[in-house]
């Protein structure tokens, strides 16, 4: 994942939020994915206005906590949801 990328649902799904985090519903299959993130990630980040590197700076002024382990706990999840075809990757240039 790179920190200067923003990330963006793919067509035919959506985000909400949940109690326990965010619920992505994906038209496609149909599918129910629940990330249990809690607060430390907004539906909104998909709208692809922020970048992981300011989504991990917003977690750590919020919540705490080491930025190289908010990194990489961003960076499990971006992948996941990626992995999963629910989000992509775009650069910013």
């Amino acid at each position: 994942m790179y920190s200067e990328s923003v990330y963006r649902l793919w067509d035919g799904v959506q985000v909400r939020k949940e109690k326990f985090g965010l619920l992505f519903y994906d038209y496609r299959g149909p599918k129910l994915h629940f990330l249990p993130s809690k607060d430390l990630i907004s539906e909104t980040f998909f709208l692809g206005h922020a970048t992981a590197g300011e989504l991990v700076e917003s977690i750590c002024t919020e919540h705490g906590g080491s930025p190289e382990s908010i990194r990489k706990l961003v960076n499990k999840v971006l992948e996941m949801l990626r992995s999963k075809g629910l989000i992509y990757e775009q650069p910013v240039c």
